[in-house]
């Protein structure tokens, strides 16, 4: 063989060698092999302390699992959401969760992913990739929270005498139209009230607003309140904690009879706790696990990646009807997970 020939086969092996090479790597990273894994999770809200919590399941899953995690925060803005999931294929993320700031953005994001081989799944909002389909979700169970939420209501309205004779009693519930899981909350607390009380169809008052946060919601809830002063007791349903405790609020400021007002939250966060400490025995809250939530999104991912496992369509985390009275029970020390 001569020596140009040699070292032209060489060359040869040394090119095999260094794509070889270049094809593991690229590939351990998806088996779990020694490339650690990145996942990225996007929030609509980071600051909020409900995606704070969530962060933290995702963080304690990350550091059982030896992967690399990077947290951020698109504070309610569509277009930066989009550069933060554009940011993520930059940081070659191998996950990514998300809590997107506009469920409309769903099929648009599930086709980068796919084209960019990167796994999503999504935490609290669900949505339907490019072809319609469910992307792999983790959340609460919607409607039955609602439902949970709309029983106990009813047997403490029951209990504090509501439905006696001359008594008015209107149910004020705040919807949130651009959020898909809010509406099948709304409907479980109405059929659960309307299921275990007198309550009809037009004793509910239901009003939309744009995030469902509590400065949007005591603008939307103000005027209801003030439009119907023949109501003599309020039931209030919350499809977060922000929108059952604004509404009290007004009432309070009002100089309304807050022994006549009942008000379910949902999510369990710190105004919640507030609540309990001070001893409000008028408002109860469906306390979820965010944490779990996040924890239960790294682990389904992770599994899909490194052992090729089919992520479900949705993985629901359920939850439970906190008290004044049984608040310790869901908040240990009587602070929130974020401060344990």
């Amino acid at each position: 063989m001569s020596k140009k020939v040699k070292v032209s086969v060489l060359v040869a092996l040394a090119v095999l060698v260094v794509f070889t090479f270049a094809g593991c790597k690229k590939q351990s990273a998806k088996t779990g092999g020694q490339s650690k894994l990145k996942f990225v999770y996007i929030s609509k809200m980071l600051s909020h302390p409900w995606f704070a919590q969530e962060e933290m399941g995702i963080i304690k899953a990350c550091q059982e699992l030896g992967i690399e995690y990077v947290g951020i925060d698109s504070n309610l803005s569509d277009e930066k959401c989009l550069a933060d999931v554009d940011n993520a294929f930059s940081m070659k993320a191998d996950a990514l969760l998300i809590c997107m700031t506009n469920q409309s953005m769903g099929p648009n994001i599930a086709e980068q992913c796919r084209e960019e081989n990167v796994v999503l799944v999504t935490i609290d909002d669900n949505v339907v990739d490019e072809f319609g389909k469910p992307v792999p979700h983790v959340g609460m169970p919607t409607k039955e929270s609602g439902e949970l939420g709309g029983k106990a209501l009813a047997d403490l309205a029951k209990a504090r005498g509501f439905f006696a004779p001359g008594n008015v009693v209107k149910v004020l519930q705040i919807d949130v139209p651009t959020l898909t899981v809010f509406a099948p909350r709304v409907e479980g607390y109405r059929e659960a009230l309307m299921a275990n009380t007198p309550l009809k169809q037009s004793d509910f008052i239901v009003v939309d607003t744009s995030e469902g946060m509590f400065e949007d919601d005591l603008t939307v809830s103000s005027p209801v309140i003030i439009a119907n002063p023949q109501v003599t007791h309020w039931i209030i349903t919350g499809g977060n904690d922000d929108c059952a405790l604004a509404p009290m609020t007004i009432l309070e400021e009002q100089g309304f009879n807050m022994n006549n007002v009942l008000a379910c939250g949902l999510g369990g966060y710190e105004m919640s706790l507030e609540e309990f400490k001070n001893g409000n025995e008028s408002y109860i809250c469906i306390v979820l696990g965010p944490d779990q939530e996040g924890y239960k999104a790294v682990y389904l991912a992770y599994e899909n990646i490194v052992n090729k496992t089919p992520m479900p369509d949705f993985t629901l985390v359920a939850g439970n009807i906190a008290t004044s009275e049984n608040y310790l029970t869901y908040f240990p020390n009587g602070k929130l997970m974020t401060d344990q």
